[in-house]
C-alpha cells in the first residue's frame, strides 16, 4: 500500500467524519429551531394573559395560579433553549474540528503527490542526462 493510498484512505475517513459532524450540526439546528418555536409560543401566551377584572375570589385565584403556571412554563422553555443553543455551539465546534482534521490531511496530500511529482521530473532528469551522457561519450569510442 502506497502513502498516496493510506493518504486517500485517511482522507475518505475524515471527510466521513465531518459529514457525520455536520449532520449532528444539522439536528442540533432543528432542536434548536424547536425549542426557540416553543420558547415563543410561551412568551406568547404569557403577553396574552390577563388578571381578570372583577368576579369572585375563586376565579381571581385560579387566574392567578394559571398566570404563574404560564410564567412556570416560559421559563422552562428559555432554559431549553438555552441548553439547545449550548448543544449547537458544542455541535458547531465539533465540525470545526474535524474541517480542520480533513483540511490537515488534504494538505498533506498535495505535498505528497508534490514531492512525487518532483522526484518523478528528477529521475526523468537524471535518466536524460544519463541518455546524453551515453551518446556523448558514444560519439568519442568512449564508454562511462
Amino acid at each position: 500500500m502506497t502513502i498516496r493510498t493510506r493518504l486517500a484512505s485517511v482522507l475518505r475517513a475524515r471527510k466521513a467524519q465531518e459529514d457525520i459532524a455536520r449532520g449532528a450540526v444539522t439536528r442540533a439546528n432543528a432542536r434548536l429551531a424547536d425549542t426557540v418555536a416553543e420558547a415563543a409560543a410561551r412568551h406568547d401566551s404569557m403577553e396574552g394573559w390577563a388578571v381578570p377584572r372583577g368576579g369572585d375570589a375563586a376565579s381571581y385565584m385560579a387566574a392567578i395560579a394559571a398566570g404563574r403556571a404560564l410564567a412556570t412554563a416560559l421559563s422552562e422553555a428559555r432554559a431549553l433553549e438555552r441548553v439547545a443553543r449550548a448543544e449547537t455551539d458544542v455541535e458547531v465546534e465539533n465540525l470545526r474540528e474535524a474541517a480542520k482534521r480533513r483540511r490537515s490531511v488534504e494538505k498533506l496530500v498535495e505535498r505528497t503527490i508534490e514531492a512525487q511529482r518532483v522526484k518523478e521530473l528528477a529521475d526523468a532528469q537524471r535518466a536524460a542526462d544519463e541518455v546524453a551522457g551515453q551518446r556523448a561519450a558514444g560519439g568519442r569510442g568512449e564508454t562511462r
